[in-house]
């Protein structure tokens, strides 16, 4: 049987692991990792999912940051991770349809996340059309994919996307 729970302390290591095997050490050299270096995740939407014998088999963190020079706070969701033998099984879908409902719960406006529209479009990402939003480069802008958890939350919402301070 498979758990979702919070992540917690004692899940680092776990996730670190998982995050090596899914996306390689060299990670820490994307884009996205220069928003989220030394800022405190959202705790209240990380979670992990866990094997019976308690081995972390999926992770989904989120991060506050700001977009443009309005400083529009938004969620930056990722990463999304499920180990390779569980990939298919839905605790990806899973991790971000409870953690969406849960943004959602404490108020939050809007997501963004950097990543393969083909997959994200049936939880409601879309790619940006009007809104001018950038990433730090290197990032293709075509897999920079927008989530309103409330309507219309990123009209008017354009510029670089910058640490949460």
């Amino acid at each position: 049987m498979i758990e979702f729970k919070h992540e917690s302390r004692n899940d680092q290591d776990g996730i670190e692991n998982l995050l090596d095997l899914v996306f390689s050490p060299s990670r820490i050299n994307l884009s996205s990792y220069s928003l989220r270096k030394k800022i405190p995740k959202v705790k209240t939407l990380c979670f992990v999912a866990k094997n019976t014998d308690g081995s972390i088999i999926g992770v989904i963190r989120y991060w506050p940051v700001l977009i443009g020079e309005k400083k529009q706070i938004s969620l930056l969701i990722g990463p999304i991770a499920i180990h390779p033998i569980f990939q298919g099984e839905g605790l990806g879908a899973y991790l971000i349809n409870h953690s969406i409902k849960i943004s959602k719960k404490y108020g939050w406006k809007r997501a963004i996340l950097i990543g393969d529209i083909d997959y994200y479009k049936s939880f409601g990402f879309f790619q940006q059309k009007k809104n001018k939003i950038n990433f730090p480069q290197p990032t293709d802008s075509k897999r920079i994919l927008l989530l309103e958890l409330e309507n219309n939350s990123f009209k008017g919402v354009e510029g670089k996307v910058v640490k949460f301070y």
